[in-house]
């Protein structure tokens, strides 16, 4: 089926993405409910997650499930992640990962900590995509405008609140340069690897910093970061042919 897949995974995620996405018809799998439709210039499909990280066994089922049904030309994973500079970076910012760092794998020594899973790097037409980003102006409601960062994200089923470690991460993957983090790109890539998905990519707005994320903004840095992440996912798929090439490919591929 030639549509692209969009997973949430916070409810100011759904809130931010159901705003833009034009529903045409319900379905259900594994009795959940996902939703076909349109999303900028293009066919997509899309599934909202009742928990976040990448360990729970029900989400992974359910949208390897939806994966296997639709056969997708893409996955796209689109929601709130943590930033890693609170210096060059701000509320409402969006990442977009290049490749993800997955930590949960670990080795942990004496003097060191060996993590075991090598960088994965995303799918190449989205991420060339979405590297346009020059035309994008999205202001935050302090009249900033929102900026895209390009680069490696942590990933791993830790919901991190916490200064020490989130640093310490920040430190173990500094070759890397990580520009923030997340829960759910580990699995995304895992179920997109299993069934022949090449194409897939996380993109997240900044919410938080790994630490005080019991703040009194919570909810509306939250809101902030969802709403910025899903406008420039709408922005780049509603540009003229952007993805045609890949919807011929994966069409010829089918056919």
């Amino acid at each position: 089926m030639n549509i692209f897949l969009f997973v949430t995974a916070n409810e100011h995620e759904r809130e931010a993405f159901e705003a833009k996405f034009i529903n045409k018809e319900k379905s259900s799998i594994l009795a959940k409910t996902y939703y076909k439709g349109s999303f900028g210039n293009y066919p997509a499909a899309y599934i909202h997650m009742e928990e976040q990280g990448t360990t729970s066994p029900a989400a992974t089922l359910l949208v390897g499930e939806l994966v296997r049904e639709l056969n997708p030309i893409a996955v796209v994973m689109v929601g709130i992640a943590f930033g890693s500079d609170d210096v060059r970076q701000k509320i409402g910012d969006v990442l977009v990962s290049d490749k993800i760092l997955p930590y949960d794998s670990q080795k942990i020594l004496a003097d060191k900590t060996i993590y075991k899973e090598i960088p994965k790097e995303v799918g190449f037409q989205l991420l060339n995509a979405f590297r346009e980003y020059r035309d994008w102006n999205y202001f935050l409601s302090n009249s900033m405008k929102s900026v895209v960062h390009i680069g490696s994200v942590l990933t791993g089923s830790k919901l991190i609140n916490n200064y020490e470690f989130r640093t310490q991460l920040l430190r173990d993957f500094a070759d890397n340069k990580p520009i923030g983090g997340e829960m759910e790109a580990q699995g995304i890539y895992s179920i997109s690897r299993l069934h022949g998905i090449s194409e897939w990519i996380i993109v997240k707005g900044i919410c938080d910093w790994g630490f005080d994320k019991d703040n009194p903004n919570k909810e509306s840095d939250q809101e902030i970061a969802a709403n910025a992440a899903v406008d420039y996912c709408y922005h780049i798929f509603s540009r003229s042919g952007v993805f045609d090439s890949l919807v011929k490919k994966n069409r010829t591929k089918k056919g």
